[in-house]
């Protein structure tokens, strides 16, 4: 029976936090690649790019901590997390898992080596 290696990484992002960065140009360039700015830019209602960002901003935080790194040695957009046809995050580096809840959001990845 083969082994698999599974890496687990988790973040929770207090929202308000990135609520000022919504409108901020960089610092959108510096977290998603332009496939996730594509998916941000058409959303019309600011609550929902918050959680956008900020879910995205968790995921990209989880994966580098499953990878054993962080950000840094692991960049934002070393990783993709797009969605499929029923809004769920897909990406080719990992399971992802994001959830939103008042002023919180989390994400969960499981990276399969």
């Amino acid at each position: 029976m083969e082994h698999l290696n599974l890496r687990l990484g988790t973040d929770l992002v207090f929202m308000p936090r990135l609520l000022d960065k919504l409108n901020n140009p960089s610092f959108i360039n510096k977290v998603l690649t332009d496939k996730e700015q594509s998916l941000f830019e058409s959303l019309s209602l600011e609550r929902h790019k918050l959680e956008f960002l900020c879910g995205r901003f968790a995921c990209k935080e989880a994966y580098a901590k499953a990878m054993g790194t962080g950000i840094g040695i692991v960049d934002f957009k070393d990783v993709e997390i797009l969605k499929n046809e029923f809004g769920a995050p897909i990406s080719n580096q990992g399971t992802f898992s994001i959830s939103h809840d008042g002023d919180y959001a989390i994400a969960v990845v499981i990276v399969h080596e």
